[in-house]
Parts: structure tokens; sequence; C-alpha cells
């Protein structure tokens, strides 16, 4: 892992930048990431409901009468990670003010 050296001079720039501090900064730049991929993964969950008009849970349970549908299973699994990948972010954001 590298160690960034803190100094005053780094402060400084920061603080030019309207970061306020270096933590400011660097929460700033976090929370844009996590915010990105939480609005990436929310942008998906959209387009699988508006292709199915229905929700996921729906969506699967239905699937689970019909006959096999490679298509519609396909898009289950990747509806699912979208889900999963939207609430593992927003976990990481609220871990994030707890931690900075």
């Amino acid at each position: 892992m590298v160690t960034l050296a803190y100094s005053e001079q780094l402060e400084e720039i920061a603080k030019e930048l309207d970061f306020g501090s270096v933590k400011g900064l660097i929460t700033d730049v976090m929370t844009t990431r996590i915010l990105s991929h939480i609005s990436d993964f929310s942008e998906e969950i959209e387009g699988f409901e508006l292709k199915h008009n229905k929700n996921y849970e729906t969506a699967s349970r239905e699937s689970e009468e019909m006959a096999e549908n490679f298509q519609l299973f396909d898009d289950l699994m990747a509806w699912r990670f979208a889900q999963e990948g939207k609430v593992y972010w927003q976990n990481r954001l609220k871990e994030l003010s707890h931690v900075l």
C-alpha cells in the first residue's frame, strides 16, 4: 500500500482547489466515484424495468412459472447483479461518512 506523505503544501493546494482540506478532497473524490457507481446501477435497473414492464421480484417470480427463456434468465442475472451492486455502493457511501 502506498502511503501519502502529508504536508502543509498539500493542504494549501487542496484549499486552493476549493476542497477545504486534504480530507475534503479525499471525501469529495470518493463520494463522487461511489455516486457514479450507484447511478450506473440505477440506470441499468431502470432499463430492465422498462424492458420487462415490471420490477425484478415480479419478473423473477413469473419466470419460475414459465417455460425456459434463456434471454429472460440472462436479463434476470444481470438485473440481480445491478440491484446487488447498487445496494453495495449505497452501503459503502454510508460507511464513508463514518470513516472520514
